[in-house]
C-alpha cells in the first residue's frame, strides 16, 4: 500500500483542529460542563457544518468566495452565537460585565495561588470514571480506528484518476474561480466541503478530494455511535457494536470495496440527516430554544439539499410519518416545529433551484429527475458473502425481534425506547421501498443509506439483548465499563478474523494512479506555482488548473525541441521574447513517463508507447546541455525534470 503523506498530514491537521476547537468551547464559552468530546463533534457539525456549506454557497454565488471570507464571517456568527442576541444589542454593557467577573476569577485565583497550569488545562471531573473522560479517549480512539479502516482500502481503490474523479476534481477547482453551476445545474454541495476542507487544512485540491470519502465514514462513524448511545440506554457495548459493524464489516454491508473511497453524497447528507432525526425525536438532546431549533433545522434541511436531493426528498419524509405517529407527547410541539422547518428548507432549497434552472434555462422536472438518480453507486458487490437481497431478508427478521420487544418495553415497563422503535420501523420501511420498483426511487441510493441504517440496527438489537439479559448481569454492572470494552475487543478480532480470507480474495487495483497523484502532491509541494510546466496525458491537465504550466504529450513530442532551440538562442535577448512570447519556456518541465508493465487497467497504460519517443527526447536535450535529472522515480512511472533556468523553479532554490 502506497501511503499518500498528505491524507495523512491532512487528518492529523483537522484532529489537532478539532482539539483547539474544543478546548476553546469548554475553556472560553462553557456553555455546558457536561459537554463531552463526542457530543461536542456532533452538536457543532450538525450546526456549522451545515451552515458552512449555505455560507459556501452564498459567497459563491456574489463571487467572493475565499478562506479569509468565508473565516470572518463564521467567526462573526460564533461571535453572536455565545454573546446572544440580546446582549449583542448593547455588546459594552455585556463586555463591561463579563469583564468585571473575569477580573474578580484573576483576583480570587491569585490570592489562592492557583498555579499556572491550573488555569491553562480543561477541569477535570474528581472521578476518572466519569463519562466525559471515557468518551474523550475513546472518540480519539473511534477517529483514528475509522481512518484506518478505511485508509486501509487506499490499495483497493479505483477511483482515483477515473474519468469521475477527474470531472469532480474540475467542479471542486471551480469554485475558487467562484463557479458553483458551469452552465448545467447540478447538486454540488458535497465538493464544496472539499474544498473548503483542502483550505483548512492545507492541502491540494486533489487530496482534498481523495480524502472525502474518509471523512465522510469518519463523521458517519462517530454519528452511528453516537445515536445510539442517545438512543438507547447502552452507553459502551452497543454503540461500540454498532461503530464495529460499520467500519469494519466489509462482507455484510451493500459497500463495493473498489470504490470505497468513493465520495457519495448520500453518505455526506446522512451526517446531517441522522442528527437532525434525532434532534427531532428527542430535542433536549441539543438543547436550543423553540426558534433557534427552528432556525437550525431549516439550515439544516437547507444544507442537505444542496448536498443530495435523494436524502431529501425521499429518505427523510419516510422518517416524519413515522416519528409524528410514535410522538412523545412532551415534545410534540418539536415534532411539528421540525415539520415546519422541513417543508420551509425544502421549498427554499427547490425554489432557489428552480429560479437557477431559468437562469440557465435548463428544465426544472428534468433536473429534479435526474438528481434522485445517481449513474455513479455500483450494485456489483463481490465482497458479500451472500447476495444482498437475500442478506436483507435476515436483516429484517433480525429487527423483528426488537420490533416486538420494545412495545412491551415502551408501555408496559414505561422506558425510553420510543426513538429505538421509530429507527427499527424506519429501517424496515426502506427496506421495503428498495424492493419496489419505483421510477423516482434509486435502490442504490437506498443501499447506500442502508449501509448506514443497518449498523444502527445492529445497535438497537445488541441494546434490547442487554436489557432482556439485565437481571443475569446486574450483579455485575459496576464492571460494566471493562466488561464492555472487553466484549468490544473480542467483537473487533471476530468481525477481522472471519473476513480473512473473503478480503484476500478481491484484487487490488493499479497502482499506477497512486503513483501520479504522489508525485503531483511531491511537486507541489516543492515548486514555486506557475514557474514550471508539468508534460503528461491530457486527462491529467484538469490538475493543472491554478498551479502550473500544461504540455501534453504530443506538443512535446512535436514542437518542444524546436521552442527550447530557439529559447535558448535568444535568451540574451529580452527584445525578441516581447515580440515573440510564444517561444518562452518555463523554468523548469518536469515529464511523466510510463513503463511498460502487466497492470493496464488505467488511463496511462497506452502512454508507456512513448516511453521510447520520450527519453529519445530526453536524451536529445541533454546533448544540447541542459540539467536533466530523475526527479521522481516508482516501478510505474517516473518523472525527469528538465532546468532551463537554475534555482528558479523550486521553493528552497529561492529562499535560500
Amino acid at each position: 500500500m502506497i501511503l499518500s503523506s498528505s491524507i495523512l498530514i491532512g487528518f492529523i491537521r483537522l484532529v489537532f483542529l478539532l482539539m483547539f476547537l474544543y478546548y476553546c468551547n469548554n475553556k472560553l464559552v462553557k456553555r455546558e460542563y457536561s459537554h463531552n468530546l463526542l457530543q461536542f463533534i456532533v452538536n457543532e457539525w450538525f450546526k456549522y457544518g451545515s451552515l458552512s456549506l449555505v455560507i459556501i454557497f452564498v459567497l459563491i454565488q456574489c463571487s467572493v468566495y475565499s478562506l479569509i471570507n468565508y473565516v470572518l464571517i463564521m467567526l462573526f456568527i460564533i461571535v453572536v452565537d455565545v454573546i446572544g442576541i440580546k446582549n449583542f444589542k448593547n455588546p459594552v454593557r455585556f463586555f463591561k460585565e463579563i469583564s468585571k467577573i473575569r477580573f474578580f476569577e484573576f483576583l480570587k485565583d491569585n490570592e489562592n495561588k492557583k498555579p499556572l497550569r491550573d488555569l491553562v488545562q480543561l477541569e477535570k471531573p474528581k472521578k476518572l470514571i466519569d463519562d466525559r473522560v471515557f468518551i474523550f479517549y475513546a472518540t480519539l480512539v473511534l477517529i483514528v480506528s475509522a481512518f484506518v479502516g478505511r485508509y486501509f482500502f487506499y490499495s483497493y481503490d479505483t477511483y482515483l484518476l477515473s474519468d469521475l474523479w477527474i470531472a469532480n476534481l474540475n467542479e471542486v477547482l471551480l469554485f475558487d474561480e467562484d463557479i458553483w453551476f458551469n452552465g448545467t445545474v447540478s447538486v454540488e454541495g458535497e465538493l464544496a466541503i472539499s474544498n473548503l476542507y483542502s483550505k483548512l487544512v492545507d492541502v491540494s485540491p486533489e487530496v482534498g478530494l481523495q480524502s472525502l470519502a474518509i471523512l465522510e465514514d469518519i463523521l458517519l462513524s462517530l454519528i452511528v455511535f453516537w445515536t445510539i448511545r442517545k438512543i438507547t440506554p447502552s452507553r459502551i457495548l452497543a454503540p461500540m457494536i454498532a461503530f464495529l459493524t460499520y467500519v469494519f464489516l466489509y462482507t455484510f454491508s451493500p459497500i463495493e470495496i473498489h470504490y470505497l473511497l468513493q465520495n457519495e453524497p448520500v453518505l455526506m447528507a446522512l451526517t446531517f440527516a441522522i442528527p437532525c432525526m434525532v434532534y427531532i425525536l428527542k430535542p433536549d438532546v441539543i438543547n436550543f430554544k423553540k426558534t433557534n431549533f427552528f432556525s437550525s433545522l431549516v439550515i439544516c434541511f437547507f444544507s442537505i439539499g444542496l448536498i443530495d436531493l435523494f436524502t431529501l426528498l425521499i429518505l427523510i419524509p419516510p422518517f416524519f410519518v413515522i416519528a409524528l405517529v410514535f410522538v412523545n407527547k412532551n415534545f410534540l410541539s418539536y415534532k411539528w416545529i421540525a415539520l415546519a422547518a422541513y417543508l420551509t428548507g425544502t421549498a427554499s432549497v427547490l425554489v432557489t433551484y428552480y429560479f437557477i434552472c431559468e437562469f440557465y434555462q435548463n428544465d426544472f422536472l428534468i433536473f429534479l429527475q435526474s438528481s434522485l438518480i445517481s449513474v455513479t453507486s455500483f450494485t456489483y458487490m463481490p465482497n458479500l458473502i451472500i447476495p444482498f437481497d437475500e442478506l436483507l431478508k435476515y436483516y429484517q427478521y433480525g429487527s423483528l425481534f426488537s420490533i416486538v420487544i420494545l412495545p412491551f418495553l415502551i408501555w408496559f415497563k414505561k422506558e425510553q425506547w420510543r426513538p429505538s422503535l421509530v429507527f427499527m420501523l424506519y429501517f424496515n420501511l426502506l427496506v421495503t421501498l428498495s424492493f419496489l420498483k419505483v421510477e423516482w426511487i434509486d435502490s442504490d441510493l437506498l443501499r447506500l443509506a442502508l449501509s448506514v441504517f443497518i449498523p444502527i440496527c445492529f445497535g438497537i438489537t445488541t441494546a434490547v439483548l442487554l436489557r432482556i439479559l439485565f437481571p443475569l448481569y446486574k450483579k455485575v454492572i459496576r464492571f460494566k465499563m471493562p466488561i464492555a470494552v472487553a466484549v468490544s475487543l473480542l467483537a473487533f478480532g471476530g468481525i477481522i478474523y472471519s473476513q480473512i480470507k473473503p478480503l484476500s480474495d478481491i484484487k487490488t487495483s493499479d497502482k499506477t494512479p497512486r503513483m501520479v497523484l504522489d508525485a503531483y502532491d511531491k511537486i507541489l509541494h516543492e515548486f514555486f506555482p506557475h514557474s514550471y510546466a508539468v508534460v503528461n496525458d491530457n486527462i491529467a491537465q484538469t490538475m493543472s488548473i491554478n498551479k502550473h504550466f500544461f504540455i501534453n504529450y504530443e506538443d512535446f513530442l512535436f514542437s518542444y525541441l524546436e521552442s527550447d532551440s530557439i529559447y535558448h538562442h535568444n535568451r540574451k535577448k529580452p527584445k525578441f521574447f516581447v515580440e515573440n512570447p510564444q517561444y518562452v519556456i518555463p523554468k523548469s518541465v518536469l515529464v511523466f513517463v510510463y513503463h511498460d508493465n502487466t497492470e493496464t487497467e488505467n488511463h496511462f497504460a497506452d502512454q508507456n508507447q512513448l516511453e521510447p519517443l520520450l527519453k529519445e527526447h530526453i536524451n536529445t536535450l541533454e546533448k544540447r546541455g541542459r540539467t536533466v535529472s530523475l526527479y521522481y522515480e516508482s516501478p510505474y512511472v517516473n518523472v525527469y525534470e528538465i532546468v532551463n533556468e537554475p534555482k528558479s523553479s523550486k521553493i528552497d532554490d529561492l529562499i535560500y
